[in-house]
Parts: structure tokens; C-alpha cells; sequence
């Protein structure tokens, strides 16, 4: 899915999350970056003699949206802020709840393990 898109000179940098939290980073179409992120992630790009850094920021129960910053040598570019889609606000719900009855269970195993 497509979040945000930055254009510099006249490349186009596009930002893109998956439902599974792997971010992609397109330079003129082209994939340049591909990293998983729970909460954020930096990713280099090279932009002919230009050495550009997009970073993405989510904190999970706040105002639910990324902030993308594009920078160079340490100099904000560009920022924008995009809304997380519903469906994935969804799915990590559901990996929690399921993270948690699991840990839940396997607690319960281990304390009656331990006091037999």
C-alpha cells in the first residue's frame, strides 16, 4: 500500500507498509529499500551524488500515523504524516490479543509444571 511520495529534483521517492510491517522504498520506480518495522525504521538512499535518509516513525497507541522525515546530512527535506490503515490497525490487534492469551497459557503451564 502506498503511503506517501516525495519528490526531489525530479526524482520521485516513494514510501510504502505492508499489512506485516515491511516498508519499501521505490527511487523512480525501482526498489531501493525493503526492511521490516514495528514501530520505524531508517533507510538510505543515494540520489546521484546525494545521500538521502527517509526514517519513518510509528508509535503504536498514540495518534496512529507514521511520520516520514526526508533528510540530508542530518537536514529535514520534507515531512509528512500518514494515516495507518484501518486493516492493519486490525491485524496487529489480533496478533496482540493472540500474542497475549498464548502467554497467557504457557505461564499457567509453566507454574503448574513448577509446583507439582
Amino acid at each position: 500500500m502506498k503511503y506517501a511520495e516525495f519528490n526531489i529534483d525530479s526524482n520521485k521517492i516513494e514510501f510504502l507498509n505492508s499489512v506485516f510491517g515491511i516498508e519499501s522504498v521505490l527511487l523512480n520506480g525501482k526498489r531501493i529499500s525493503k526492511k521490516f518495522s514495528f514501530s520505524g525504521i531508517t533507510h538510505e538512499i543515494k540520489l546521484h551524488a546525494r545521500n538521502l535518509i527517509l526514517e519513518s516513525k510509528y508509535k503504536q497507541f498514540d495518534n496512529k500515523e507514521i511520520k516520514l522525515e526526508l533528510k540530508e546530512n542530518g537536514v529535514l527535506l520534507k515531512k509528512q504524516f500518514v494515516k495507518i490503515d484501518k486493516k492493519q490497525r486490525f491485524f496487529w490487534f489480533l496478533i496482540a490479543i493472540g500474542l497475549g492469551i498464548a502467554l497467557y497459557k504457557l505461564t499457567n503451564l509453566l507454574l503448574e509444571y513448577l509446583y507439582q
